[in-house]
C-alpha cells in the first residue's frame, strides 16, 4: 500500500550499536535527570511497589564522545528494606553516590573537608540533582533472576577532580549547579551560576556579607562565584 508521503530511516542508529551495552568502567560525562515518584515534600523520591525501599529514578544521558545520546538508568537508594542508619546499606550506597555526584559536579576532591567543599556537598532538596552533569563511571547490573542476561547499564560512581582522567572526560566545569548552605537562600533551581575550577589551595568559606540594597551591575567576574568559591 503506497502513501503519499515517505519516512526516511537512514540516520536512525545501528540496532546491534543501539543495544550493546557501554564497557563497564567506561568514564562518560552525562546530565542528570529525576523522575519524579510522587512521595516525600517535593515529589521526587520514589516508593517501591512490593516493599519497604526508596530510591530516586534517575535517567543520565551522555553528553558527548563515542556514547553520546546514551541512556542509563540507575536507581538511586534513599532508604533500604528494615534498615536504618549505619544498618541501612541499601540507603548509605545512594547518599555515597550523591555526595560523588556533588563533588564531581562542583569539582570538588572526595579528601577536601574545608568549608567550602562541605558546602558544596549540601542541597536544598533533590530537586538540585535534576539536570546537574558529571563525570559517571559505568557498571552492568545484571537481574539475578535472569542469570544468563546481559544486564543493563547503570550509573556505578561518580568520578571527581581528584581522578587522573576527570579533567579529560568533563571538559569544562559545568556552570548549572544550584547551590545550598545553612542559613543561606537556595538559588532558584536552574539559574545560571559560575562554578570555580577545583579549589587547589583548599581556600576556607568565607560568609557572605548581609543583603544590601540593589547596586550597579560589576565587571568583577569574582563578584559571579558561588559563595564556596570565592
Amino acid at each position: 500500500m503506497s502513501g503519499s508521503f515517505t519516512h526516511d530511516f537512514n540516520g536512525a542508529d545501528v540496532q546491534q550499536n543501539t543495544f550493546d551495552l557501554i564497557p563497564a568502567g567506561t568514564l562518560v560525562k552525562v546530565r542528570l535527570t529525576i523522575r519524579p515518584g510522587g512521595v516525600g515534600p517535593e515529589g521526587w523520591v520514589t516508593q517501591s511497589r512490593t516493599s519497604e525501599p526508596q530510591y530516586l529514578n534517575t535517567e543520565a544521558v551522555v553528553l558527548d564522545g563515542p556514547h553520546a545520546r546514551r541512556r542509563i538508568y540507575t536507581r538511586v537508594g534513599l532508604r533500604g528494606k528494615g534498615g536504618q542508619g549505619a544498618d541501612d546499606s541499601y540507603g548509605n550506597r545512594g547518599r555515597s553516590l550523591i555526595r560523588g555526584i556533588l563533588e564531581s559536579a562542583r569539582g570538588i576532591a572526595g579528601k577536601d573537608t574545608s568549608d567550602r567543599a562541605r558546602g558544596a556537598r549540601v542541597i536544598g532538596g533533590y530537586g538540585d540533582l535534576n539536570g546537574i552533569e558529571f563525570v559517571g563511571r559505568i557498571g552492568i547490573d545484571k537481574d539475578k533472576s535472569a542469570p544468563t542476561e546481559d544486564g543493563r547499564n547503570a550509573i556505578a560512581a561518580a568520578i571527581g577532580p581528584d581522578h587522573p582522567d576527570y579533567a579529560r572526560v568533563m571538559g569544562t566545569v559545568p556552570v548549572m549547579a544550584s547551590l545550598h548552605h545553612p542559613g543561606m537562600a537556595a538559588p532558584p533551581h536552574g539559574a545560571p551560576i559560575a562554578v570555580a575550577p577545583p579549589n587547589a589551595n583548599n581556600a576556607p568559606w568565607i560568609a557572605p556579607a548581609a543583603p544590601t540594597a540593589p547596586t550597579a551591575p560589576t565587571s568583577d567576574p569574582a563578584s559571579a562565584a558561588p559563595f564556596w568559591a570565592r
